[in-house]
């Protein structure tokens, strides 16, 4: 792409929890909150945050960045306790410019100048101020090993549908799960309405959506740990 300068630069954040069990989130870290971020017909939440060693290097080694967000008022808290310490989420980093938002002169959601994902690797430090964690690509991430194909007993790894009120009622452009149908259903596994659908990423949550049906999860109930 052509005709990229740093004036402007915008940094994009998108967290995604979905492995476990919880959805994307979507912040900023743009140091201009006088108006809302909008990329793509998405919002980005502004959230102080810092982030730095995304640097590539000669040696070989992939980047091991850090990212640290702000704990003030426990909404730091929140996202640790409701997803399990974050820790094997991934999170996308998007560089793009103030021009390519919504908003902005010449506004492009397929115009950016990075685009890095990683996985949340280690918190490093927590206190009432701020959370720090260690970020590495998957292929770094200790124990890896390739090919490979992680079994999970207890989570599925579908990627699940989203509520789309625009062009509804759900987007399917990134859903890997097969499911289709009209009943919904909660995290918790209870009946509800279409904009809280949202899959448990378990076996009871999969047999509610295919009853009496071969189940497409991606994940095995019958494996154990290996000593």
């Amino acid at each position: 792409m052509t005709g990229l300068t740093t004036e402007g630069l915008i940094s994009l954040w998108q967290l995604d929890t979905t492995m476990l069990g919880g959805p994307v989130f979507y912040f900023t870290s743009a140091e201009d909150f006088s108006h809302e971020i909008v990329w793509g017909g998405q919002l980005y939440q502004a959230l102080p945050m810092d982030a730095s060693g995304f640097e590539l290097t000669t040696r070989g080694a992939f980047p091991q960045p850090t990212v640290t967000i702000s704990n003030l008022y426990g909404a730091g808290n929140l996202l640790l306790d409701s997803y399990k310490g974050l820790v094997g989420a991934d999170i996308i980093r998007i560089l793009t410019l103030r021009r390519f938002l919504d908003d902005g002169e010449t506004p492009d959601p397929g115009a950016y100048i990075t685009r890095d994902k990683y996985v949340v690797a280690q918190k490093t430090s927590h206190n009432a101020v701020a959370i720090a964690f260690k970020l590495a690509t998957r292929m770094d991430v200790e124990g890896t090993q390739l090919p490979r194909r992680q079994f999970l007993r207890d989570i599925c790894t579908h990627t699940y549908r989203a509520f789309d009120p625009v062009s509804g009622p759900f987007d399917y452009s990134r859903a890997s799960c097969p499911y289709t149908g009209t009943a919904n259903f909660d995290p918790l596994n209870r009946p509800t309405d279409a904009p809280h659908d949202q899959c448990s990423r378990n076996l009871i949550g999969c047999q509610l959506r295919f009853p009496g049906q071969v189940l497409p999860a991606r994940f095995f109930p019958g494996v154990g740990k290996v000593r």
